[in-house]
């Protein structure tokens, strides 16, 4: 049998290091191919890292907390099948109305046999039962696609299941004791190491504060006619959430004002932290070379990033392109990343590339916050809780639903007048629904 020295893969764009949160397995444990391993925290978000063979589990190279960076050996296996990665599978039984058995893209398949998918494609194939060397790819290149095997999961030969470690570090051990003891911001007293999402949180946080002037300007808006919409969109047939009209006011706010949905890249002699280095922009955002002071860089998509509140910590996935998608759409995705946060299994690719960010802090129930820029942004906007306020109403005060709002930005590049200016068109938009549908409308989104 071979051993199979099985290392930390680049599991995100630009990814340098990642840190162990639990392993999945122990020394001498039996594994199937496509079996997670190991929970590792990049800077982006928690992935597992599936087996590339079946075979026996022979020592852990690190332990949980551990900082592996990339490139560095995990884990050493022995193949169990001397060096294939998958016995052959036995081809169904022809009858005479069939045609022949679909066979596996040469394309799909990396060095030495493995087929080319994701670890969320893997991760699924295991969970179905569904052998991927079985599988043919229609992805690029001959890639498995989710699709591709949910097809061959209602016919293809089950594989034997897998018994998964539950640990105290395992994920369904953290998930059954989440606030057990006594719910949000509860530990025990003592020492602990910072680790997961919130050694993450607290690096960016600490460059947040260290490097960013903040400028936060705050108020209050009428929600009555935002609540109406909502209820007059779901009656014709457009399921959308409050979250949705948010973020589609959000994105037109930074279409109007491109400055908002920029980063600064700042010369090492320009930096406000001493050897500070230039920030990493999202994919896609071209430009002229630095001047001498550094770059303002106008990115061309409005990715809209949503802080979502999880047992370890705030999450932040993307929507891309927000300002072109319809209201329903981005209900549905703003629904479908806000889940996958909180079961902490949302994809790599899903968290980068944002330009700016929504705090909904309101779900939580607070009213008023000034939410922390996240680098290489320039800024953040947050949203209470709405609930009946008292609220001036042609020269009268009456009880309104209102829904404070809060915006910080970036003031190295971000001036008081295009702060208010901003700040007015978004809320103007959410506190008369109707000209954010117009907008829309004028835009070409089709769904509203």
């Amino acid at each position: 049998m071979a051993r199979v020295d099985f290392a930390l893969p680049d599991v995100g764009e630009g990814l340098e290091e990642g840190e162990i949160v639990s392993w999945l397995v122990a020394p001498g444990d039996t594994v199937v191919r496509d079996q997670p391993l190991v929970e590792v925290q990049t800077d982006k978000a928690l992935v597992e890292l599936p087996s590339p063979v079946a075979g026996q589990v022979v020592s852990l190279a690190f332990a949980p907390g551990d900082i592996v960076k990339v490139g560095q050996v995990l884990v050493t296996l022995e193949d169990g099948h001397g060096g294939d990665t998958a016995p052959p599978a036995a081809a169904p039984a022809a009858t005479p109305a069939a045609g022949p058995p679909p066979t596996p893209s040469a394309a799909s398949a990396g060095a030495g046999g493995r087929p080319k998918a994701a670890p969320a494609v893997r991760k699924l194939a295991l969970d179905l039962g569904v052998d991927l060397a079985t599988v043919a790819g229609t992805g690029p290149g001959g890639r498995i696609l989710t699709a591709d095997v949910e097809a061959a999961a209602e016919t293809g030969v089950p594989l034997p299941p897998v018994e998964r470690k539950t640990g105290a570090g395992s994920s369904s051990a953290r998930a059954a004791g989440a606030g057990a003891a006594g719910g949000v911001g509860w530990m025990e007293p003592g020492r602990h190491p910072l680790r997961g999402i919130r050694r993450v949180t607290a690096e960016t946080m600490g460059r947040s504060w260290s490097e960013i002037p903040h400028l936060t300007t705050l108020d209050e808006i009428d929600a009555t006619g935002l609540l109406a919409a909502r209820r007059r969109l779901g009656d014709a047939g457009i399921d959308t959430t409050i979250g949705a009209l948010l973020v589609a006011a959000v994105a037109r706010g930074l279409r109007r004002y491109p400055l908002f949905n920029a980063s600064l890249e700042l010369a090492p002699s320009a930096a406000t932290s001493p050897g500070a280095a230039p920030a990493t922009t999202p994919s896609g955002a071209g430009g002229a070379a630095a001047g001498p002071g550094g770059t303002i860089v106008v990115h061309p998509d409005c990715n809209v990033g949503l802080a979502v509140a999880t047992a370890e910590g705030l999450v932040v996935p993307v929507i891309r392109q927000a300002d072109r998608r319809p209201l329903a759409e981005l209900g549905a995705e703003v629904r479908r990343l806000t889940e996958a946060a909180r079961r902490r299994r949302v994809d790599v690719a899903d968290l980068r590339g944002g330009t700016f960010t929504i705090s909904n802090y309101g779900t939580l129930g607070g009213r008023f916050a000034t939410p922390l820029i996240r680098p290489p942004e320039v800024g953040i906007m947050g949203f209470g809780a709405v609930r009946p306020r008292p609220f001036v109403v042609d020269g009268e005060v009456r009880a309104r639903p209102t829904l404070p709002w809060s915006l910080s930005c970036d003031h190295r590049l971000i001036d008081g007048d295009l702060a208010t200016a901003f700040a007015e068109y978004v809320t103007s938009l959410l506190a008369d629904p109707v000209a954010l549908l117009a907008e829309l409308l004028a835009s070409g989104s089709p769904g509203t």
